[in-house]
């Protein structure tokens, strides 16, 4: 009978491989009606290395600030997404203000860390989302 070593039944009760990293987000509908949820599908791939994304803050930010890809503006909730190692497609709900209406920027702010290294850093991601009236969604 062959023994495992000791280090190797540590390493597998301490240690949780994560290969899942974020990699874009997207809108099931542009349009949207402030006050309501809606639905954000979050696409991950595998990576070479371990990696572990912590979390989604969700933020909406106006349409005049496109330029600053790392901005997140109102900061509209979180996801705790820590040891999800789930690979593909995950969707969320995601509930908007009640703001006014107009043409926004849904973003995503990811921290994550990355491998032995003990790289730290915040991937960003947007989606153009535009906020109408009850009444026009009706019509």
């Amino acid at each position: 009978m062959r023994s495992v070593p000791v280090y190797f039944l540590w390493s597998t009760l301490f240690f949780t491989l994560s290969l899942a990293k974020i990699n874009s987000i997207t809108v099931s509908e542009e349009t949207a009606i402030p006050g309501q949820n809606i639905s954000v599908i979050v696409s991950s791939q595998s990576y070479i290395q371990n990696w572990d994304d912590f979390g989604i803050v969700w933020g909406l930010l106006g349409s005049n600030s496109q330029n600053c890809t790392e901005c997140l503006g109102m900061e509209i909730g979180y996801e705790n997404v820590y040891s999800n190692n789930t690979l593909g497609n995950t969707t969320y709900s995601v509930q908007l203000p009640n703001t006014t209406t107009g043409n926004y920027y849904l973003k995503a702010a990811v921290p994550y860390l990355v491998g032995a290294s003990g790289e730290t850093g915040i991937n960003y991601f947007n989606q153009s989302l535009n906020l109408v009236s009850n009444a026009k969604m009706r019509v």
